[in-house]
């Protein structure tokens, strides 16, 4: 397979990201993944439309079923004991991102090294410009298999 960056395969499956804002509640949290079931991650803004976080599916799931599931089982990356009602900035784990002129290699070390199947696709300023879903890594090597026959 030839050498893709980021901008090459970014929008072969996820057209928009799933974002929410900080006070957001996990209601909301979970009607965006829902909305679209090709979501790994909802993206977290500030109120500028920076990305200051993100939720992973499965660490949403481990805290809403958190007393359904084992503990040896939950791999709890935020604080479990919440007061009130959390939002999503209360589940949030840090940004982890890629730009587009990034090599996909560098997507693919961030995407393992965070246990990420989506990434967000950010311009300088870090406003989340579209996402890197590992569906459209699979899209892309099936395309660079198709045209090589």
């Amino acid at each position: 397979m030839r050498k893709i960056k980021v901008r090459d395969i970014r929008n072969l499956i996820t057209q928009k990201a799933s974002i929410v804002h900080r006070d957001d509640s996990l209601l909301k949290v979970a009607k965006k993944i829902v909305d679209d079931p090709k979501t790994r991650a909802v993206y977290v803004v500030d109120d500028n439309e920076k990305l200051v976080g993100i939720i992973p599916v499965i660490e949403l799931v481990q805290y809403l079923y958190s007393e359904y599931i084992p503990q040896e089982y939950i791999l709890y990356r935020f604080p479990i004991l919440l007061s009130g009602k959390p939002r999503a900035g209360d589940i949030m784990l840090p940004p982890v991102y890629v730009h587009d002129d990034e090599k996909i290699t560098d997507a693919f070390i961030k995407m393992f090294k965070n246990n990420l199947k989506e990434l967000p696709v950010v311009d300088e300023n870090m406003h989340i410009i579209g996402d890197l879903n590992i569906l459209e890594m699979i899209v892309a090597w099936i395309e660079s298999v198709e045209n090589a026959d």
